[in-house]
Protein backbone atom coordinates (compact mmCIF):
# COMPACT_ATOMS: atom_id res chain seq x y z
CA UNK A 1 0.00 0.00 0.00
CA UNK A 2 1.26 3.42 -0.82
CA UNK A 3 2.05 5.92 1.28
CA UNK A 4 0.40 9.15 1.31
CA UNK A 5 1.93 11.73 -0.48
CA UNK A 6 4.15 9.28 -2.87
CA UNK A 7 1.55 8.27 -5.35
CA UNK A 8 3.50 6.26 -7.92
CA UNK A 9 2.01 7.06 -11.03
CA UNK A 10 2.80 10.91 -10.78
CA UNK A 11 6.59 9.69 -10.52
CA UNK A 12 8.98 9.92 -13.26
CA UNK A 13 12.47 10.24 -12.94
CA UNK A 14 13.20 12.95 -15.93
CA UNK A 15 12.08 15.15 -18.43
CA UNK A 16 12.40 14.92 -21.59
CA UNK A 17 14.64 12.51 -23.90
CA UNK A 18 15.74 13.74 -26.82
CA UNK A 19 16.24 10.67 -29.44
CA UNK A 20 18.87 10.74 -31.81
CA UNK A 21 19.56 7.88 -34.36
CA UNK A 22 45.76 -21.36 -11.98
CA UNK A 23 49.08 -22.73 -14.03
CA UNK A 24 51.58 -19.39 -14.43
CA UNK A 25 52.06 -18.73 -18.45
CA UNK A 26 54.84 -16.32 -18.56
CA UNK A 27 56.17 -16.71 -21.65
CA UNK A 28 52.85 -15.64 -23.20
CA UNK A 29 51.81 -12.27 -23.41
CA UNK A 30 47.97 -11.29 -22.79
CA UNK A 31 47.03 -11.40 -26.75
CA UNK A 32 48.21 -14.95 -27.12
CA UNK A 33 46.16 -16.05 -24.13
CA UNK A 34 43.18 -14.71 -25.73
CA UNK A 35 43.68 -16.23 -29.39
CA UNK A 36 44.21 -19.78 -27.31
CA UNK A 37 41.47 -19.30 -24.81
CA UNK A 38 39.55 -18.11 -27.73
CA UNK A 39 40.75 -20.73 -30.35
CA UNK A 40 40.02 -23.93 -28.15
CA UNK A 41 36.65 -22.67 -26.91
CA UNK A 42 35.61 -22.53 -30.16
CA UNK A 43 37.40 -25.61 -31.01
CA UNK A 44 36.15 -27.98 -28.40
CA UNK A 45 32.65 -26.90 -27.88
CA UNK A 46 31.98 -26.80 -31.13
CA UNK A 47 28.68 -25.26 -31.22
CA UNK A 48 26.53 -24.46 -33.93
CA UNK A 49 23.83 -22.45 -34.97
CA UNK A 50 20.88 -23.94 -35.81
CA UNK A 51 17.93 -21.13 -36.02
CA UNK A 52 18.02 -19.87 -39.83
CA UNK A 53 17.01 -16.03 -38.75
CA UNK A 54 20.37 -16.63 -36.58
CA UNK A 55 22.67 -18.27 -38.88
CA UNK A 56 21.21 -14.76 -41.15
CA UNK A 57 22.68 -12.36 -38.53
CA UNK A 58 26.24 -14.16 -38.07
CA UNK A 59 26.47 -14.50 -42.11
CA UNK A 60 25.87 -10.27 -42.04
CA UNK A 61 27.65 -9.60 -38.63
CA UNK A 62 30.97 -11.58 -40.44
CA UNK A 63 30.47 -8.95 -43.49
CA UNK A 64 30.33 -6.98 -40.73
CA UNK A 65 33.76 -7.31 -38.61
CA UNK A 66 35.61 -7.82 -42.22
CA UNK A 67 34.68 -4.26 -43.66
CA UNK A 68 35.59 -2.96 -40.53
CA UNK A 69 38.90 -4.40 -40.95
CA UNK A 70 38.88 -6.10 -37.25
CA UNK A 71 41.73 -8.66 -37.70
CA UNK A 72 42.04 -11.61 -35.81
CA UNK A 73 44.89 -13.30 -37.10
CA UNK A 74 43.48 -16.95 -39.16
CA UNK A 75 41.58 -17.39 -36.86
CA UNK A 76 37.66 -16.27 -36.65
CA UNK A 77 37.60 -14.92 -32.65
CA UNK A 78 35.01 -12.66 -33.29
CA UNK A 79 32.89 -14.68 -35.47
CA UNK A 80 33.41 -17.25 -33.36
CA UNK A 81 32.01 -14.97 -30.13
CA UNK A 82 29.14 -14.26 -31.98
CA UNK A 83 28.34 -17.98 -32.66
CA UNK A 84 28.57 -18.93 -28.75
CA UNK A 85 26.02 -16.23 -27.58
CA UNK A 86 23.55 -17.23 -30.29
CA UNK A 87 24.51 -21.18 -29.63
CA UNK A 88 23.67 -19.70 -25.99
CA UNK A 89 20.65 -18.31 -26.89
CA UNK A 90 18.79 -21.14 -28.74
CA UNK A 91 19.68 -22.93 -25.52
CA UNK A 92 17.74 -21.33 -23.27
CA UNK A 93 14.96 -20.91 -25.62
CA UNK A 94 15.48 -18.03 -27.73
CA UNK A 95 15.23 -17.92 -31.39
CA UNK A 96 14.24 -14.42 -32.47
CA UNK A 97 16.67 -11.26 -31.92
CA UNK A 98 13.82 -9.19 -31.18
CA UNK A 99 13.23 -11.47 -27.68
CA UNK A 100 16.61 -10.39 -26.50
CA UNK A 101 16.09 -8.01 -23.65
CA UNK A 102 19.17 -7.08 -20.68
CA UNK A 103 18.17 -9.64 -18.75
CA UNK A 104 19.70 -12.40 -20.92
CA UNK A 105 22.42 -10.30 -21.80
CA UNK A 106 23.17 -10.15 -18.00
CA UNK A 107 22.57 -13.90 -17.87
CA UNK A 108 24.81 -14.63 -20.62
CA UNK A 109 27.34 -12.14 -18.72
CA UNK A 110 27.05 -14.42 -16.20
CA UNK A 111 27.63 -17.72 -18.10
CA UNK A 112 31.48 -16.13 -19.45
CA UNK A 113 32.12 -15.59 -15.69
CA UNK A 114 31.27 -19.13 -13.92
CA UNK A 115 32.00 -20.72 -17.72
CA UNK A 116 35.86 -23.11 -17.44
CA UNK A 117 38.28 -22.93 -19.65
CA UNK A 118 38.30 -25.70 -22.38
CA UNK A 119 41.94 -25.92 -22.05
CA UNK A 120 43.16 -26.25 -18.05
CA UNK A 121 41.57 -25.17 -14.38
CA UNK A 122 39.41 -22.46 -14.11
CA UNK A 123 37.51 -19.98 -15.83
CA UNK A 124 37.85 -17.66 -18.76
CA UNK A 125 39.91 -14.80 -18.09
CA UNK A 126 39.06 -11.04 -17.70
CA UNK A 127 40.86 -10.68 -21.41
CA UNK A 128 38.41 -12.87 -22.87
CA UNK A 129 35.33 -11.94 -20.76
CA UNK A 130 35.95 -8.40 -21.89
CA UNK A 131 36.36 -9.76 -25.46
CA UNK A 132 33.20 -10.98 -25.72
CA UNK A 133 31.28 -8.19 -24.00
CA UNK A 134 33.43 -6.51 -26.83
CA UNK A 135 32.27 -8.53 -29.41
CA UNK A 136 28.57 -8.10 -28.23
CA UNK A 137 28.80 -4.16 -28.56
CA UNK A 138 29.89 -4.88 -32.49
CA UNK A 139 27.12 -6.98 -32.63
CA UNK A 140 24.46 -4.47 -31.69
CA UNK A 141 25.84 -1.75 -33.53
CA UNK A 142 25.47 -4.28 -36.39
CA UNK A 143 22.16 -4.76 -35.60
CA UNK A 144 21.41 -0.99 -35.32
CA UNK A 145 22.63 -0.78 -38.74
CA UNK A 146 20.56 -3.52 -40.19
CA UNK A 147 17.52 -2.45 -38.58
CA UNK A 148 17.34 -6.02 -36.80
CA UNK A 149 15.83 -4.94 -33.62
CA UNK A 150 13.55 -1.83 -31.67
CA UNK A 151 14.60 -1.91 -28.43
CA UNK A 152 17.90 -2.10 -27.34
CA UNK A 153 19.81 -3.82 -24.22
CA UNK A 154 22.28 -3.54 -21.63
CA UNK A 155 25.49 -4.47 -21.56
CA UNK A 156 27.30 -5.13 -18.24
CA UNK A 157 30.62 -3.56 -17.79
CA UNK A 158 33.68 -6.11 -16.27
CA UNK A 159 36.81 -5.18 -14.13
CA UNK A 160 38.18 -8.73 -13.51
CA UNK A 161 38.39 -10.35 -10.20
CA UNK A 162 34.96 -11.76 -8.32
CA UNK A 163 32.73 -9.19 -9.35
CA UNK A 164 29.28 -9.93 -10.10
CA UNK A 165 26.88 -7.71 -12.51
CA UNK A 166 25.83 -4.24 -10.41
CA UNK A 167 22.86 -4.86 -9.44
CA UNK A 168 20.04 -3.08 -10.52
CA UNK A 169 16.20 -2.08 -9.04
CA UNK A 170 13.47 -2.37 -11.77
CA UNK A 171 11.18 0.76 -12.25
CA UNK A 172 8.50 -0.96 -9.79
CA UNK A 173 11.06 -1.89 -6.79
CA UNK A 174 12.29 1.98 -7.40
CA UNK A 175 8.84 3.11 -6.69
CA UNK A 176 8.72 0.71 -3.63
CA UNK A 177 11.35 2.50 -2.14
CA UNK A 178 9.97 5.85 -2.72
CA UNK A 179 7.00 4.67 -0.84
CA UNK A 180 8.64 3.56 1.65
CA UNK A 181 11.06 6.70 2.37
CA UNK A 182 10.83 8.57 5.80
CA UNK A 183 11.48 11.80 5.25
CA UNK A 184 12.84 14.69 2.55
CA UNK A 185 16.43 13.83 2.36
CA UNK A 186 16.11 9.82 1.35
CA UNK A 187 13.17 11.13 -1.44
CA UNK A 188 15.91 13.54 -2.19
CA UNK A 189 18.67 11.34 -2.38
CA UNK A 190 16.73 8.99 -4.45
CA UNK A 191 15.88 11.67 -6.88
CA UNK A 192 19.12 12.76 -7.59
CA UNK A 193 20.68 9.39 -7.62
CA UNK A 194 18.10 7.92 -9.48
CA UNK A 195 16.22 10.35 -11.17
CA UNK A 196 19.17 12.18 -12.46
CA UNK A 197 21.69 9.60 -12.66
CA UNK A 198 24.33 11.06 -10.42
CA UNK A 199 27.71 9.76 -9.52
CA UNK A 200 28.31 9.05 -5.76
CA UNK A 201 31.24 11.28 -5.93
CA UNK A 202 29.10 14.11 -7.85
CA UNK A 203 26.36 13.41 -4.99
CA UNK A 204 28.62 13.94 -2.53
CA UNK A 205 30.29 17.63 -3.82
CA UNK A 206 26.79 18.58 -4.34
CA UNK A 207 25.83 22.03 -3.75
CA UNK A 208 22.68 23.84 -2.89
CA UNK A 209 23.49 26.73 -5.68
CA UNK A 210 23.82 23.68 -8.52
CA UNK A 211 20.15 22.76 -7.82
CA UNK A 212 18.46 25.59 -10.11
CA UNK A 213 14.51 24.62 -9.40
CA UNK A 214 13.05 27.56 -11.27
CA UNK A 215 14.56 26.16 -14.60
CA UNK A 216 14.61 22.07 -13.63
CA UNK A 217 18.48 21.66 -14.21
CA UNK A 218 20.91 20.20 -11.84
CA UNK A 219 24.61 21.24 -12.27
CA UNK A 220 27.36 19.16 -12.13
CA UNK A 221 30.33 21.44 -12.00
CA UNK A 222 33.30 18.87 -11.98
CA UNK A 223 31.84 15.31 -13.17
CA UNK A 224 34.03 12.50 -14.12
CA UNK A 225 37.38 13.94 -16.04
CA UNK A 226 36.34 17.37 -14.56
CA UNK A 227 33.51 18.23 -17.50
CA UNK A 228 30.54 19.88 -16.34
CA UNK A 229 27.04 19.10 -17.53
CA UNK A 230 23.19 19.97 -16.82
CA UNK A 231 21.14 17.45 -15.81
CA UNK A 232 17.07 17.58 -16.55
CA UNK A 233 14.77 17.09 -13.84
CA UNK A 234 11.36 16.05 -13.85
CA UNK A 235 8.59 17.98 -12.04
CA UNK A 236 8.67 15.15 -9.15
CA UNK A 237 12.02 15.58 -8.75
CA UNK A 238 11.75 18.94 -8.26
CA UNK A 239 9.25 18.79 -5.78
CA UNK A 240 11.20 16.17 -3.58
CA UNK A 241 14.63 18.05 -3.53
CA UNK A 242 12.40 21.34 -2.80
CA UNK A 243 10.96 19.85 -0.06
CA UNK A 244 13.80 18.87 1.24
CA UNK A 245 15.81 22.23 0.91
CA UNK A 246 13.24 24.06 2.46
CA UNK A 247 12.17 21.23 5.29
CA UNK A 248 14.43 19.28 6.56
CA UNK A 249 17.45 20.85 5.28
CA UNK A 250 16.47 23.81 6.85
CA UNK A 251 15.89 22.45 10.07
CA UNK A 252 19.25 20.75 10.41
CA UNK A 253 20.84 24.25 10.27
CA UNK A 254 19.49 26.16 12.80
CA UNK A 255 21.33 27.36 15.45
CA UNK A 256 24.48 26.94 13.01
CA UNK A 257 26.33 30.20 12.71
CA UNK A 258 28.29 28.66 9.61
CA UNK A 259 26.93 29.01 6.21
CA UNK A 260 26.83 25.67 4.62
CA UNK A 261 26.82 25.21 0.60
CA UNK A 262 26.82 21.58 0.56
CA UNK A 263 23.17 19.88 -0.66
CA UNK A 264 23.16 17.01 1.45
CA UNK A 265 24.22 17.54 5.01
CA UNK A 266 24.59 15.38 7.92
CA UNK A 267 22.87 16.17 11.75
CA UNK A 268 25.63 18.24 12.37
CA UNK A 269 24.88 20.72 9.53
CA UNK A 270 28.22 19.56 7.58
CA UNK A 271 28.65 18.15 3.96
CA UNK A 272 27.37 14.47 3.93
CA UNK A 273 30.03 12.17 2.75
CA UNK A 274 29.32 9.69 0.17
CA UNK A 275 30.03 6.80 2.56
CA UNK A 276 27.29 8.38 4.80
CA UNK A 277 24.73 9.13 2.17
CA UNK A 278 25.39 5.22 0.83
CA UNK A 279 24.30 4.22 4.56
CA UNK A 280 21.38 6.08 4.07
CA UNK A 281 20.35 4.29 0.87
CA UNK A 282 20.53 1.21 2.82
CA UNK A 283 18.63 2.38 5.82
CA UNK A 284 16.32 3.11 3.02
CA UNK A 285 16.43 -0.59 0.99
CA UNK A 286 15.98 -2.07 4.55
CA UNK A 287 12.90 -0.22 5.72
CA UNK A 288 10.98 -1.45 2.63
CA UNK A 289 11.27 -4.86 4.54
CA UNK A 290 11.35 -6.52 0.81
CA UNK A 291 13.49 -9.53 0.94
CA UNK A 292 14.66 -9.57 -2.42
CA UNK A 293 14.68 -5.90 -2.54
CA UNK A 294 17.29 -6.21 0.14
CA UNK A 295 19.65 -9.17 -1.15
CA UNK A 296 20.22 -7.03 -3.99
CA UNK A 297 22.84 -4.99 -1.93
CA UNK A 298 21.74 -2.03 -3.84
CA UNK A 299 24.32 1.03 -4.04
CA UNK A 300 24.39 4.33 -5.08
CA UNK A 301 26.03 3.63 -7.98
CA UNK A 302 23.33 1.06 -8.88
CA UNK A 303 20.65 3.30 -8.72
CA UNK A 304 22.89 5.50 -11.64
CA UNK A 305 22.70 1.65 -13.43
CA UNK A 306 19.02 1.69 -13.03
CA UNK A 307 18.47 4.64 -14.67
CA UNK A 308 20.68 3.35 -17.90
CA UNK A 309 19.39 0.62 -17.73
CA UNK A 310 15.46 1.96 -17.73
CA UNK A 311 16.91 4.71 -20.44
CA UNK A 312 17.56 2.08 -22.69
CA UNK A 313 14.91 -0.43 -22.02
CA UNK A 314 12.09 3.32 -23.08
CA UNK A 315 14.37 3.25 -26.57
CA UNK A 316 16.78 6.55 -25.37
CA UNK A 317 19.16 8.10 -28.18
CA UNK A 318 22.65 6.83 -27.18
CA UNK A 319 24.00 10.61 -27.33
CA UNK A 320 21.24 11.64 -24.84
CA UNK A 321 22.12 8.44 -22.15
CA UNK A 322 26.07 9.74 -22.93
CA UNK A 323 25.24 13.28 -21.92
CA UNK A 324 22.82 12.64 -19.23
CA UNK A 325 25.28 10.14 -17.74
CA UNK A 326 28.16 12.49 -18.31
CA UNK A 327 30.41 9.69 -20.17
CA UNK A 328 32.45 11.06 -22.66
CA UNK A 329 32.24 7.99 -25.01
CA UNK A 330 30.10 5.21 -25.52
CA UNK A 331 31.85 2.15 -24.15
CA UNK A 332 30.79 -1.59 -23.04
CA UNK A 333 29.32 -0.46 -20.03
CA UNK A 334 26.33 1.18 -22.07
CA UNK A 335 25.45 0.65 -25.52
CA UNK A 336 22.23 0.58 -26.44
CA UNK A 337 19.69 0.11 -29.66
CA UNK A 338 17.86 3.29 -31.32
CA UNK A 339 14.12 2.98 -31.90
CA UNK A 340 13.47 6.55 -33.18
CA UNK A 341 14.87 9.91 -33.47
CA UNK A 342 11.76 11.39 -32.29
CA UNK A 343 11.43 13.54 -28.80
CA UNK A 344 8.94 12.28 -26.40
CA UNK A 345 8.06 12.50 -22.55
CA UNK A 346 8.85 9.45 -20.46
CA UNK A 347 6.89 8.44 -17.33
CA UNK A 348 7.58 5.69 -14.63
Amino acid sequence: MERPGTPAEHWSPCKYWQYDTGVPRSTECASDRLKKEQFNSTKKMKKTIQTPDFQKLAKSFDSFVKVRNYKSGKGRMYQNALTEFLAWLEETGITKIRDVSSKESIKYFEYLIARPKLRGEGTLSQKTIKFHLFVQGLFLLNLMENREIENGYYIPAYSGGIQKPRNILSVEEVKIVYQYCENDMEKALLSVAYGCGLRRSEISVLNLRDIQLNIGMLIVKSGKGSKRREVPMSDTVVKYLKNYIQNERNLKLVGKSQIEEAFFINSKGKRASGENLNEILKKMIEQTGKYELIQKDITLHCLRHSIAHHLAENNAGIDFIRNFLGHSDINTTYIYAIKNKKRKLITF
